[in-house]
């Protein structure tokens, strides 16, 4: 520290009381009480003109060296500490203060500094050039199509190349985060002669794509605004090889503009439509001054740590602002490598690892509090892969519910636009934070299973490949022949969960995606409709893609054991299901656990509603649960239902209590002597209306049966997630089944993303075909037992 001096934006107070000398720092955000008599003399002292020598020459008679260092390095690391004299005064002084700019050097840019501010089409351009001409020395505008704006951003490269030189925005700490200004004393020019200020109409105009191109060619950064609106965007500052650029933003915000993308691809012959039309004077000063505020740091420092790579918005409605990550996509075709998803390898390599020893939310590397800090950027309106994050229920302490919104795929006509705007997925967890991390999850992948071209496939029939490369359509999606002879009437009269599609050809060419069987370590073919949602083959009816074995993880094995545990809890529900099996219940005291019994007094006292949990556990021993619950006072039971697997018994009970959580406020409203449902689908409101449990003993434990306890199960989890994959492929392969894995993670995230195939196994959907569906329950001895599909539970799972 050169000549320490108190930041502007705090003022230190010394106080003298009985009890010693402290110091007292108010500031707008914060307060802070320092109780070190030798902070509280030296804070007058330090105003940029003394040295640390000086100082502590002058503190030398009553105190030593050792402690004015110390107060000095205290107050440096609270943030509290600049260096160097200024002239600015105070008010002006605080402002560069706290944006962690000297002052002195802020003030001289406002006089010299040359913005270039280039015209892409928005109305407010002309306010916004004549709002900082007052705030900067030179503002130029040049249309975006100049002949010369390329040979004008080359004469801005020499300049930027430095820009973050010793007059950057570096603090007394070394800190780029804007909590202490430079050293004003150093002499150097401005860093940044000129800045390049794009103004567009809309922040998806087709023509930001060459300054875009000339920008990263050039080494030169550039800043979005969008000056009118009735929410005003302010940002990104992209750095080349530093942020995403324009691109990386494009595609995010177009994923996120579903209803525009939708108008488009119905008039792709017309300019795209645009929202955000408002266009008012003092609005667009609102902009400028923010703009201006942020001009001199990016000048001085070459960076800002509220705009480079980050977006602003500011809606002038009720005046609230938000901050949005940019997050730099290496695949992107203008600053990464387009090719690096279609170069990634299929092969699946398992790597091991110890898992957390948290109960919630299953087997996981890293802990929930360290994975929502990294996943909490991805949640943005508009630049973000989740839209929103929202608690179903705020007021709950034990039943904590999050939706997150997302954007399946492009949608080409109504219903599918009307689909991908509700589009939620959800996440449930036994405390607040598991609960966003699972939503987040979800979204996440979701979004890396929506098609993109970038994605590697190849063309080719199954005849073509042949039965040793490619799995058969038939053979992941099980339904009958009865089912494809009979599906236009029970398409007709079915949910949509449970449409039948077209049976395919075998010498129909389709687009396939190459996965992995981790059973013979050797490539597999999948069709590519099954494995992406929006695929342009979903159009031809043959199949569709869902959810189903879809898992995201901190590493792909921690993927890949979520994902399968998904389809062995699938599978064994429909085995009981469908054939109204039934099965023991399961002793809840047990398991001896707190949360268990916390939540079945919350059922029980405040709900007023029955608990309790089914073992349908099948041949392959992996612990799975279902959990039911029924409202004892209503009209309607209003029945729900929750299921859950994994090699952890307590985990596979957890997560079938947590998901039955997840319905609860679907059900909560209850007015005017009815329940009023919180969805729409009439499958699922068919069920709440018409179950009765009396009417269903399938629903509740066999009588004739002891319960399953904590010890029924045991556990099959090794302490390794590597391990534990094997161990789950073994016990696949035991059953005669093959495990497949197609990797869908995409570069920019942190998380893994997977679907795991296990061909045989059943949906939980209404999906009749032979196989275990009719076999396991006849060998595990289960009664009662459907004979055909005659037989059947009439009841689909309505989920």
């Amino acid at each position: 520290m050169r000549r320490p001096r108190f930041r502007a934006d705090y003022q230190p107070v010394p106080v003298s009381g009985d009890d010693g000398d402290y110091l007292v720092v108010l500031g707008e955000e914060r307060n802070l009480l320092i109780e070190d008599p030798v902070a509280a003399e030296l804070a007058p002292l330090l105003d940029g003109t003394r040295d640390v020598g000086v100082l502590t020459a002058a503190l030398a008679p009553r105190h030593p060296v050792a402690a004015v260092a110390g107060a000095l390095r205290r107050m440096a690391e609270l943030g509290l500490l600049t260096y160097g004299p200024t002239g600015a005064g105070t008010a002006r002084s605080a402002g560069w203060d706290a944006r962690g700019i000297a002052p002195d050097v802020a003030e001289r840019w406002g006089r010299t500094g040359h913005v270039l501010l280039v015209d892409a089409g928005s109305p407010a351009l002309r306010g916004l050039a004549a709002a900082l001409a007052g705030c900067v020395g030179r503002v130029e505008v040049v249309d975006v199509a100049a002949r010369d704006l390329t040979r004008r951003l080359r004469d801005l490269a020499p300049a930027t190349a430095g820009a973050s030189g010793p007059t950057g925005a570096t603090g007394p700490s070394g800190r780029t985060d804007g909590t202490g200004p430079s050293d004003p004393t150093d002499g150097s020019a401005v860093a940044v002669p000129g800045l390049v200020v794009a103004v567009p109409g809309s922040v998806l105009d087709p023509r930001l794509a060459a300054l875009n191109r000339a920008c990263l060619d050039a080494g030169v950064p550039w800043t979005l605004v969008r000056p009118h609106g009735t929410v005003l965007v302010l940002g990104p500052h992209l750095v080349p090889d530093e942020t995403g650029c324009w691109e990386c933003l494009r595609q995010r915000w177009t994923d996120n503009e579903q209803v525009e993308s939708f108008l488009a691809g119905q008039a792709p012959d017309r300019p795209r439509p645009v929202a955000g039309r408002a266009a008012l004077p003092a609005t667009s000063l609102v902009a400028a001054g923010l703009l201006a505020a942020e001009l001199p740091v990016l000048g001085l420092a070459g960076r800002s740590p509220r705009l480079t790579g980050r977006m602003l918005t500011f809606d002038t409605r009720d005046h609230t602002a938000t901050s949005h990550e940019l997050v730099r996509q290496p695949q992107c075709p203008a600053c990464g490598d387009p090719d690096l998803t279609r170069k990634a390898d299929a092969r699946i390599v398992l790597t091991g690892g110890t898992p957390t020893g948290e109960t919630d939310g299953g087997t996981r590397l890293r802990a929930t509090a360290e994975t929502y800090r990294l996943l909490s950027r991805h949640v943005s309106r508009y630049l973000g892969v989740v839209t929103r994050l929202d608690a179903l229920d705020e007021e709950e302490n034990l039943t904590y519910s999050y939706l997150s919104g997302h954007n399946f795929a492009l949608a080409r006509h109504p219903v599918g636009l009307r689909k991908s705007l509700r589009g939620l997925s959800g996440g449930k967890g036994r405390t607040r934070a598991q609960a966003k991390v699972s939503a987040i999850g979800e979204a996440i992948e979701r979004y890396s299973a929506v098609w993109r071209a970038d994605r590697p496939v190849h063309r080719a029939s199954y005849d073509q490949l042949g039965p040793d490369r490619a799995v058969h359509l038939r053979d992941l999606l099980l339904f009958s022949d009865r089912q494809y002879r009979d599906r236009d009437r029970l398409n007709r009269v079915g949910g949509h969960f449970h449409q039948v599609p077209r049976p395919l050809a075998d010498d129909r060419e389709l687009d396939w995606s190459t996965a992995w069987s981790l059973t013979s370590d050797a490539p597999r073919e999948i069709p590519a409709a099954y494995c992406w949602y929006g695929h342009p083959e979903v159009g031809l009816g043959v199949c569709g893609p869902d959810s189903n074995g879809c898992a995201a993880g901190g590493t792909v094995s921690e993927a890949i054991l979520q994902g399968f545990c998904e389809l062995v809890e699938r599978d064994a529900v429909a085995l009981w299901w469908y054939h109204r099996s039934r099965m023991p219940g399961v002793d809840l005291d047990s398991f001896d656990d707190p949360w268990i019994d916390a939540l079945r007094r919350h059922y029980a006292d405040t709900l007023a509603r029955d608990l309790w949990v089914l073992d349908v556990t099948a041949d392959l021993g992996i612990p799975t649960y279902a959990a039911v619950s029924r409202h004892r006072a209503r009209p309607t039971e209003d029945v729900i239902v929750g299921f859950g697997a994994h090699l952890e018994p307590r985990v596979a009970l957890g997560r079938a209590l947590t998901e039955l959580n997840q319905f609860l406020p679907i059900v909560s409203r209850f007015l005017d002597g009815r329940t009023r449902y919180g969805v729409t689908d009439p499958d699922t409101v068919r069920w709440y209306r018409t179950v009765r449990v009396a009417e269903q003993p399938w629903l509740v434990p066999d009588p004739a049966v002891p319960p399953t306890d904590v010890s029924t199960r045991p556990s099959l989890g090794t302490g390794d997630v590597a391990e534990d994959v094997r161990r789950c492929v073994t016990l696949a392969a035991d059953a005669g089944l093959e495990v497949i894995v197609l990797n869908q993670s995409r570069p920019e995230l942190e998380l893994a993303v997977v679907k795991v195939l296990v061909p045989g196994l059943r949906h939980f959907w209404r999906r009749l075909g032979p196989g275990r569906l009719w076999t396991v329950p006849a060998r595990l001895g289960r009664t009662p037992y459907a004979a055909d599909e005659d037989a059947v539970n009439p009841l689909s799972v309505f989920f």
